[in-house]
């Protein structure tokens, strides 16, 4: 586990070429599946974390400082942050080829922000992929250690593909030095890959949040 502060968008798009769009839709589509196994079996996982069993990789704590705690329950991953200042990460190593093409696929919701955190290390806290209870969605470069968020794109409205106050799949490729991320199987924008330290994947939560994630897959094409 890893606090951060974080730092709102400020409605700009920092650094490099962003390209947004929604012509891409992925044929798995399904953000409401009938049981907690994921849709998508394109690739070859390196890993797999359903939340349906035993807690294999250090997932739960709890936090008296921060208020925060996280918990496998009843088939979901349960993250909680009571804190009024400090947002708070979870991440665990994946054993992923983060220097060659992956995907990651996560099915999360909240009662306010939450992200799934890319390529995290020991020396970085990687980036994150947010989405809120409105809809809008946002990419963040985490710093490391106590260093403020980045904003990489801000918060940017996308109703039309994104699940209100409800449950959305959100996945992020890597392939051939290109960054494209999927809201419920729909594009949503494309840009050149940041360069990620570690195989380190999982979630951050905003203060005042409590979020869920149903699974986390990882895999190397």
């Amino acid at each position: 586990m890893k606090l951060n502060s974080f730092i709102a968008a400020a409605g700009i798009v920092i650094g490099g070429s962003v390209l947004f769009s929604s012509c891409v839709q992925k044929n798995y589509y399904g953000a409401n599946p009938n049981n907690n196994n994921n849709n998508n079996t394109n690739g070859q996982y390196v890993f797999d974390e359903e939340f349906n069993g035993a807690d294999n990789y250090g997932w739960s704590f709890t936090d008296a400082a921060d208020s925060a705690y996280a918990s496998i329950t009843s088939g979901s991953y349960q993250y909680v942050d009571y804190s009024a200042v400090k947002s708070n990460m979870s991440s665990v190593n994946t054993g992923a080829n983060v220097q060659n093409n992956f995907t990651v696929t996560t099915r999360v919701k909240s009662n306010n922000l939450i992200g799934l955190i890319i390529g995290a290390s020991a020396t970085s806290n990687g980036y994150a992929f947010y989405i809120d209870t409105a809809g809008n969605y946002s990419l963040y470069q985490e710093g490391s250690g106590g260093n403020a968020s980045i904003p990489i794109i801000s918060s940017t409205q996308d109703t039309l593909y994104s699940h209100k106050n409800d449950w959305n799949i959100l996945e992020l490729d890597q392939t051939n030095g290109v960054w494209t991320a999927y809201i419920n199987g729909t594009q949503v924008f494309t840009m050149a890959a940041r360069s990620l330290s570690g195989p380190g994947f999982g979630f951050k939560i905003l203060p005042g949040t409590t979020g869920y994630a149903d699974y986390l897959t990882v895999r190397n094409d």
